[in-house]
């Protein structure tokens, strides 16, 4: 496989690291506003900053994807909607008073979201169909992205989907990396050698 396969997960398990630590600085941020009826302008700036370095390290991801894993084109792309639908909500939602169409917390919006999220991760059984351990990591994950749908229950915004999102996609990259250092998934990628097998006989070695 290509030496640098690992970075495509490194770098979207950090990504969502920052975003489950956008998640909790968001909640925050609506607490304080909510109790307090403040707004915390250093939480503010730390979140969105957070929250760029999560786009940042999923674009990172997405790009070596791009350059290093040939095919995958239906996976390429659901990555690539993913990160800007997410991106989309994220600004909306922690912008909440300045649209009047946004209800963060309306039941059609997180149990969409969460559906949405689940297809998405689903796409990543390209990597290789049939890997048993593929599939143990695929179906925690979307255990975790669907869990997200029971904030519509409780009638909580939609940052709870995305720290859902977020917390399942830690998992899945921590499993994938396990799964490429043990060399228990192949995942053919631009530049690899193809592998040869010689075959001889000894069968004219006594003539």
């Amino acid at each position: 496989m290509h030496p640098n396969l690992k970075r495509c997960f490194s770098c979207g398990q950090y990504g969502n690291i920052l975003f489950l630590l956008f998640a909790l600085l968001a909640w925050l941020y609506y607490w304080s506003i909510e109790r307090h009826n403040v707004t915390i302008v250093p939480l503010e700036i730390t979140a969105y900053t957070v929250e760029v370095g999560g786009f940042v390290f999923m674009l990172f991801s997405l790009i070596n994807f791009h350059r290093i894993v040939r095919h995958r084109y239906l996976m390429k792309t659901a990555m690539l909607v993913y990160l800007l639908v997410e991106a989309t909500i994220m600004v909306i939602d922690f912008n909440f008073d300045k649209f009047t169409f946004w209800h963060s917390n309306a039941m059609w919006l997180n149990i969409g979201h969460s559906i949405f999220s689940g297809a998405i991760c689903f796409t990543y059984l390209a990597l290789e169909p049939k890997n048993t351990g593929l599939e143990v990591a695929l179906i925690i994950a979307e255990v975790i992205i669907l869990a997200g749908m029971f904030g519509a229950v409780f009638h909580l915004p939609v940052y709870v989907t995305l720290l859902c999102n977020a917390l399942a996609y830690v998992v899945f990259f921590s499993i994938v990396r396990f799964l490429v250092s043990q060399e228990r998934i192949m995942i053919d990628c631009h530049g690899d050698r193809a592998r040869e097998t010689k075959y001889r006989s000894d069968f004219f070695d006594d003539v």
